[in-house]
């Protein structure tokens, strides 16, 4: 990776600051800024001004970001991470779920799951009930 290392932070404090100091760096008017952002006029003041009315978030990030020619890279601490490990105790892995996507189902996806269900609850129904069912509805389909 190419690229010299603007700032370090760890909460959003000290991601505000090293916005504002890589705007002051760039000597960036804000108003045109907003518009190469494509940002709502006077929106980078709201973000980043001394007092911000609104916050950095995950739709308005990706346009400051681009603009400014600035990207996010999470870095391990090993301290952090030593001190972490020394306290929790691991996960059984025996319970993990695989983690599965959004998955929609379509309608012969979902006539295949109503014939299976259907064929399940006819199995389990007792032949002389069945018989009834089946009598009943060669009833209802002559009389017509």
């Amino acid at each position: 990776m190419n690229g010299r290392v603007i700032a370090q932070f760890t909460d959003y404090h000290g991601m505000l600051t090293a916005i504002r100091t890589r705007v002051n760096e760039l000597a960036i008017n804000g108003e045109r800024f907003d518009e190469f952002a494509g940002l709502p006029r006077g929106y980078l003041s709201k973000l980043i001004g001394a007092n911000p009315i609104r916050s950095l978030g995950r739709i308005s990030m990706g346009p400051v970001f681009g603009a400014l020619g600035i990207r996010c890279i999470i870095v391990e601490d090993p301290i952090a991470t030593a001190r972490l490990k020394s306290r929790l105790t691991p996960r059984n892995n025996s319970f993990m779920r695989p983690s599965r996507t959004l998955q929609t189902v379509t309608d012969r996806q979902w006539q295949r799951i109503r014939k299976l269900g259907s064929e399940a609850r006819w199995k389990k129904i007792p032949k002389a009930q069945r018989r009834r069912i089946m009598r009943q509805l060669a009833i209802m389909r002559w009389s017509r």
